[in-house]
């Protein structure tokens, strides 16, 4: 699979360093990529979502790939079904954006972190510049985004949860607009929508996020950041 391959997946592996003792969360998880990716290195993977239509066609998926590993549960985000401990790693990719609570969220993945083990969490930042064109387009498209937030907000909120970075990494991220809107489902009447308020974005800003037009293709980059957390 396309997604498999995807360069914030292997900046993911980079920052867990995954071993064969590791009981992994993978939460927030979606279809269950970023479980996929350690996988094969670890001991067991539980994806965990509170929504059951990506949870099927992450099963569909890991017997596709023959994960079986992996285990698939509908939860509350905010109050998990998992003893204090349960797992020595923790990831989240792509999710913390859509969490209405995230300081909660993070103090809850804290507890359920066993002493010594670590939590990596990836998601997409904007800057100045980015700010409001981005989150209004990210909100646009999937209207359970809450925003895309500083690197230095993220930092304050895991100080607020009782978390620590011991190791951060970035990487910067070109993709096809049609593929970013494929993947929320977006209806072709509010994809036409998206693709013209790109157009209609100040110079400044297309800059800053690389927007290219050819044909009727159109592609933009963002930044995205990996944290290593750690109980402080």
């Amino acid at each position: 699979m396309e997604e498999m391959r995807d360069a914030s997946l292997e900046l993911l592996v980079e920052l867990a360093r995954p071993t064969s003792h590791d009981t992994v969360l993978d939460y927030a998880s979606g279809a269950g990529m970023a479980g996929f990716a350690v996988a094969p290195d670890v001991r067991t993977v539980e994806a965990a979502d509170e929504l059951p239509d990506m949870l099927d066609e992450g099963r569909r998926l890991a017997d596709e790939l023959g994960l079986v590993n992996v285990a698939f549960r509908l939860v509350d985000l905010y109050v998990l079904p998992y003893d204090s401990g349960a797992f020595s790693l923790v990831v989240c990719r792509n999710a913390f954006h859509l969490l209405p609570e995230p300081v909660a969220a993070l103090a809850e993945l804290r507890r359920v972190t066993s002493a010594g083990g670590r939590l990596v969490l990836l998601d997409a930042v904007v800057d100045e510049l980015t700010d409001k064109a981005f989150n209004d387009i990210a909100r646009l498209r999937e209207p359970a985004h809450r925003r895309h937030y500083f690197e230095q907000q993220i930092d304050d909120l895991v100080a607020q949860a009782g978390l620590q970075v011991t190791q951060r990494g970035r990487l910067r991220r070109t993709i096809d607009l049609d593929y970013w809107l494929q993947t929320a489902a977006v209806p072709a009447a509010k994809a036409g929508l998206i693709r013209g308020r790109f157009k209609e974005l100040p110079v400044d800003v297309q800059a800053r996020m690389d927007i290219a037009f050819s044909d009727r293709q159109v592609s933009f980059s963002y930044d995205l950041v990996g944290l290593r957390l750690e109980r402080a």
